[in-house]
């Protein structure tokens, strides 16, 4: 039904016009994103410049050869985000690459909801009313990295809800060490446990407590049903106030127990039992009161907030929370029915959730949906960890193909993403995505392919240089083979990274950084076709960015961009 409802919309918009100069490539066009890979100085902090990728260095240097080269811009305004200091990321770095448009992003439009707007809406007022007599459930991301919540936010609920005379909040605090720094949660859990204990001193009888957290990549924020155990452990924690050791092998070793007073009293003890563990892989904890009862289990009739504003890591949990007795995921015990709100939503198409705080921003018309009403076959594809960013993001936040018989979207089962798989596994998929594309290219049957390699950015986010450095490397090779037959085909290959992440590792103090970066990215056009009648042309271009890729393609393919999308890099002779 949904691919019937997009079809039909899509059928639409209005072909493209034929380009006046250029007819398209005689090829195949193929677009291939290197996730996480900016461009920085060469120094024993850039995995990039560590793994000396001959194949990728070697088509720089050819297109630069052929004006064919240019650095672009991929963090801040330019792809959406409030200011110069915001980095980018995968999310808003496909939306941009697959709009060609700059779209105001999830935390600008957070941003500035929380200014007011926000706070008159229905929805607030709803839930304000409501948590009179039910406690109020705020869980997400403790940080202020930005890429899927700031803890301004947060803070700021806080005192809104304080404000608005509402009695029992409890908080439910993921730790970050993968957009920040590995270590950094203690400031944030101390500016959150001053804005509780604020809040609580502000009113009579007011309970400001948290209630249970963990590391977000071990509790909780599990994307593309990488590893449905991630979800159970927060929703256990959350929920019933419990700790399944069965998927918790930590408790019990160096210590550590699980359920704490507090959660600073929770960090001191998960730092000491396990020193080599950083913020974003730490166990599950639950807060217990004296007598060593859970003081914060979401109950009947509770109001639950997602404060995440970023979808990808935010559908599965929100899955667990408003699906009937017909969700079989994970087993939930007996499922409380709350009324649950995102900070936004996170799939428009499906409704996840069906409630949010503020609205989403619209994408339309996105490349896609020009492109199928061109008719143009098109094939994407990646591993598991980014395979939605290939199609929900690129698609402008849609689930599922806008035209099937056209489209073809082929994932790659990931790993789970963790400094021990990494290590075990630095190719990661990458291997598997090139034997994919390079079958997808003999096939005949496409005309534009576009396929991301996660080394890059997954990798990156450990902070293990040897081992990103390594994984950085197999991925030059693959990305080697899919060159090579996409010019034995005499196509067109496009490489771009969507933001920056391995090349920068370390800080100028010398420590670990596994955070995105607001470096600029390649952006390199390998042409087999043998027209020659092309080049990189930024006149006109203030700052060129991601948003001005998918005139580029529209171009390359034959076709005059849409008007609305910001400027083609190229200039045809």
């Amino acid at each position: 039904k949904l691919l019937r409802r997009l079809r039909r919309w899509s059928s639409t918009m209005p072909a493209l016009a034929k380009h006046p100069k250029f007819e398209g490539t005689t090829g195949p066009l193929c677009l291939l994103v290197l996730d996480g890979y900016g461009i920085y100085d060469d120094y024993e902090g850039n995995c990039a410049y560590l793994a000396n990728p001959e194949n990728i260095n070697g088509a720089i240097a050819q297109a630069k050869q052929k004006q064919l080269y240019v650095q672009l811009k991929a963090h801040g305004p330019a792809v959406g985000l409030p200011d110069e200091t915001d980095m980018g990321n995968s999310e808003v770095g496909h939306n941009a690459l697959g709009a060609g448009q700059i779209i105001a992003q999830g935390a600008k439009m957070v941003n500035d909801s929380m200014q007011g707007k926000l706070f008159d809406s229905k929805n607030w007022q709803t839930i304000t009313s409501a948590a009179k007599e039910k406690t109020v459930h705020l869980f997400g991301l403790l940080s202020d990295g930005g890429v899927h919540s700031n803890i301004t936010h947060l803070l700021t609920l806080l005192r809104k809800f304080a404000e608005a005379g509402c009695p029992s909040v409890r908080v439910h605090a993921l730790t970050d060490g993968r957009d920040v720094a590995g270590d950094s949660s203690p400031k944030y859990i101390k500016m959150l446990e001053d804005a509780l204990a604020q809040a609580e001193a502000s009113g009579s009888g007011f309970s400001y407590r948290v209630g249970s957290g963990g590391g977000r990549m071990y509790v909780t924020m599990d994307r593309y049903n990488s590893d449905w155990n991630i979800v159970k452990r927060g929703y256990d924690a959350m929920v019933h106030g419990k700790i399944d050791e069965t998927i918790v092998p930590e408790v019990g070793k160096n210590g550590y127990v699980g359920f704490y007073k507090s959660m600073s009293e929770w960090r001191e003890a998960v730092g000491a039992a396990f020193p080599d563990k950083s913020d974003q892989n730490y166990p599950p904890f639950v807060v217990v009161d004296a007598e060593g009862s859970p003081t914060g289990k979401i109950g009947d009739g509770d109001i639950v907030i997602n404060f995440n504003y970023r979808g990808d890591r935010a559908i599965q949990i929100s899955k667990a929370f408003i699906e009937g007795d017909d969700f079989k995921d994970m087993d939930r015990g007996v499922a409380p029915k709350v009324d649950y709100y995102g900070m936004l939503i996170y799939d428009n198409d499906v409704g996840i959730p069906k409630q949010s705080l503020v609205p989403n921003p619209e994408i339309h018309n996105v490349m896609s949906e020009y492109l199928v009403a061109s008719g143009v076959s098109m094939y994407a594809m990646s591993e598991t960890h980014k395979f939605g960013h290939m199609t929900f993001f690129w698609n402008g936040n849609r689930s599922g193909y806008l035209d099937q018989s056209l489209e073809k979207y082929e994932e790659i089962k990931s790993e789970p993403a963790t400094p021990e798989q990494i290590a075990k596994n630095p190719a990661m998929k990458a291997p598997e995505i090139a034997d994919a594309m390079i079958a997808a290219l003999e096939s005949g049957k496409f005309k534009f392919l576009r396929a991301n390699f996660a080394n890059g950015d997954m990798a990156g986010h450990t902070g293990l240089i040897a081992e990103t450095t390594q994984s950085v490397s197999v991925m030059d090779k693959q990305v080697g083979r899919v060159l090579e037959a996409v010019r034995a085909k005499g196509g067109t290959t496009i490489i771009v990274a969507d933001h920056g992440n391995c090349e920068y590792m370390k800080d100028k103090k010398g420590g670990l950084v596994t955070s995105h970066s607001c470096n600029p990215v390649p952006f390199l056009i390998d042409d087999a076709s043998g027209t020659s009648s092309f080049e990189i042309d930024t006149t006109g271009i203030a700052e060129p960015g991601l948003t001005n890729v998918a005139a580029t393609v529209c171009n390359l393919l034959g076709y005059t961009a849409p008007e609305q999308y910001e400027k083609t890099l190229l200039a045809f002779k």
